[in-house]
């Protein structure tokens, strides 16, 4: 496994974190756990390690903290770029740490405030549900499928009718972000379901809020994990560190593409459980418009339907903000996301102008894209089993020799794909390696 991640130049929100950014790691022997990522994950296994009474380090290759958690005012308006959605809120830890920092959230669906839908810039005569209309005979169809007879959403829908066809289309594209026939339906049936909350500020705000008081090195990139021996050698763009247990919680998409070399090798079962995972590319670009609404209400979707394009969903004003952000994924969004920001900006610009009138670009301003499959510290959106691994997040979680525990949202069981699944994935390797150390 070679190659490093890249620096990234974007210019994002400031995390507010105890934060040590162009210079050597701190002189120490040993730490306890190193810690690989300020994500949410790794953000949650410091906090984890503190209260156990662990000495740590965490690094983080990127120049802020939070991950695919980010929340981007350079529009004038916050929007995030990455997570959006407090997912089955109830269980969720982050209801809690979003209360217990006084950071608001309010109930929030996907197209809580309603569909408008056309199909290539043409109204169409629908209620607003037409996206909806197989999804209830689609989820029937899955209620017999587990693991002993896993199968992806194409194969269960390929003999159904053309609305429940579509349902599964819409539902891999739009939720996982990825083409129906690599995603494992038994996966995806066993995620907790419940309902959703937001967050005004944004969830990027929340969580960097949440990192604030946890020393992270910024900009230390991890090329080499060293578990030989009694230990855990990490060679860093900062420096070596030397640690007696380490957690990584790098996105699968840079697991997947060798960003980190092991050495050794990674056992056939962990590298089998990478291999079993993907990353989908659910993206966002966000378009900012002055002195105009287009006649949508705060929070409206204008649902692009398949036709000449690929869909795709605009949310109309989210949080009344002079915003309309564009969600898009799967092959699609591979590749408008390989042409770069201007020309993303602009292909989506002119797919909102096809529905609301070529006059609308007079109140155009400036555009924002979060094209997460070229992002090169995540390559990808958010992790989803291929059919057939549905037990591969499971088998990612076990420990490597005792000495390498892997969290994050890909292995966070039913909870994965979100960032309550992170963070509890996180605490749950920390805990299990302070019990170990301490002989519990």
């Amino acid at each position: 496994m070679t190659g490093t991640l890249k620096f990234s130049r974007r210019s994002l929100i400031a995390a507010p974190a105890i934060l040590i950014a162009g210079r050597a790691l701190a002189e120490t022997s040993q730490y306890d756990v190193a810690i690989v990522g300020a994500g949410a994950a790794g953000l949650a296994a410091a906090r984890a390690a503190r209260a156990d009474g662990l000495t740590f380090v965490v690094v983080e290759a990127r120049n802020r903290i939070g991950g695919r958690t980010v929340t981007d005012n350079s529009l004038g308006a916050a929007f995030d770029g990455g997570a959006q959605f407090i997912h089955f809120a109830e269980k969720n830890p982050w209801t809690q740490i979003a209360a217990d920092l006084g950071i608001e959230t309010r109930y929030g669906a996907w197209r809580a405030s309603g569909s408008r839908e056309f199909r290539d810039g043409v109204a169409l005569e629908t209620d607003g549900n037409l996206w909806r209309s197989g999804r209830n005979q689609m989820w029937a169809l899955a209620e017999n499928i587990d693991d002993s007879n896993d199968m992806s959403f194409a194969q269960l829908v390929r003999n159904a009718p053309p609305d429940v066809q579509a349902a599964a289309k819409s539902m891999s594209r739009g939720a996982v972000g990825e083409e129906p026939e690599r995603v494992s339906v038994a996966d995806y049936a066993r995620l907790y379901e419940g309902g959703n909350r937001v967050v005004p500020e944004g969830y990027g705000t929340l969580v960097a809020k949440y990192g604030a008081d946890v020393p992270v090195s910024l900009g230390a990139t991890v090329t080499v994990i060293d578990w030989r021996g009694q230990g855990v050698k990490l060679t860093t763009s900062a420096g070596e560190i030397n640690a007696r247990k380490a957690v990584i919680t790098v996105p699968i998409g840079v697991l997947r593409a060798e960003r980190i070399r092991f050495t050794p090798a990674l056992p056939r079962e962990t590298l089998a459980a990478i291999d079993g995972l993907d990353m989908g590319a659910l993206s966002k670009i966000a378009l900012k418009f002055e002195r105009e609404r287009f006649g949508a209400d705060e929070g409206v979707h204008f649902t692009e339907l398949p036709g000449r394009n690929p869909g795709v969903s605009f949310e109309m004003w989210p949080f009344g903000n002079d915003l309309v952000v564009c969600w898009y994924g799967a092959d699609y969004a591979r590749q408008i996301n390989k042409t770069g920001e201007a020309a993303g900006v602009e292909h989506m610009l002119e797919r909102f102008l096809a529905i609301v009138g070529a006059d609308g670009r007079k109140a155009f301003r400036s555009g924002r894209m979060y094209g997460w499959s070229e992002d090169a510290f995540a390559l990808g959106g958010y992790s989803y089993a291929k059919p057939g691994n549905a037990k591969a997040r499971d088998n990612l979680r076990r420990p490597v020799g005792d000495r390498l525990w892997f969290a994050g949202e890909a292995c966070a069981g039913k909870a994965s794909m979100t960032v309550g699944g992170a963070v509890t994935s996180g605490e749950q390797a920390v805990h299990a390696i302070a019990a170990r150390l301490k002989g519990r």
